[in-house]
């Protein structure tokens, strides 16, 4: 199950299999060590769909809720909020959403977030994850492509650092190939995904052979 963007949304990432069988999207990961030795993650992806339609995936309800979350409402501008959920059963105000606050943005071409709050048993500190900054860059390249560049900023150095890097680095570029693919075979049908997933939990056991040792 998903956790997410997203950098804090996707910052908080996921822990799932990708939801589509296809032909595997390409995630450039262009992270570096600044000249102060500090550390940012960076992950790039083109999509094939122009750069409003991308923007408006991430800055709007029904387009972030279209490939990202179930649930999700998205308040645009300076200290305006993103809240979501990867629970069906949420409603926009649960105690236990995730939420992020747009620290700025600019329409179309850059939208900078960090997270307020993560869900409880996340796997890394919250203390750790609101040093972080998560700035996402659109790029229009023609020919109806986007270029979506993801950086975060502020990683530290020490074990709860890494894990958390690691976290992200996986999950956010699962997020990257989740929104490539979204605007390819369509919007995520969540009731589906969710029936997928009970179903694999509650995967019957084949019985054991006769004579064999339990």
């Amino acid at each position: 199950m998903k956790a997410k963007l997203l950098c804090c949304a996707l910052a908080i990432a996921c822990w799932s299999t990708p939801l589509y069988a296809a032909d595997p999207v390409k995630i450039e990961d262009t992270s570096f060590r600044d000249a102060d030795g500090h550390r940012v993650q960076q992950l790039r992806v083109i999509v094939d769909a122009p750069v409003k339609k991308v923007w408006d995936a991430f800055t709007t309800d029904a387009g972030f809720e279209s490939w990202a979350v179930p649930v999700a409402h998205i308040t645009l501008g300076n200290d305006g909020m993103m809240e979501s959920s990867y629970l069906l059963s949420s409603k926009i105000g649960d105690p236990d959403n995730i939420k992020n606050r747009i620290v700025a943005y600019l329409p179309d071409k850059l939208l900078v977030i960090r997270n307020e709050h993560v869900p409880k048993g996340a796997p890394f500190d919250p203390v750790l994850i609101a040093t972080i900054r998560t700035v996402m860059q659109f790029e229009d390249l023609g020919d109806g492509r986007t270029r979506v560049t993801e950086s975060g900023v502020g990683y530290g150095d020490g074990p709860g650092y890494d894990t958390m890097y690691a976290h992200f680095r996986a999950g956010n570029a699962e997020e990257f190939a989740d929104l490539a693919q979204s605007f390819v075979t369509g919007p995520v049908d969540w009731k589906a995904e969710a029936a997928k997933m009970v179903a694999s939990v509650h995967k019957p056991v084949a019985p054991a052979a006769e004579g064999a040792k339990p």
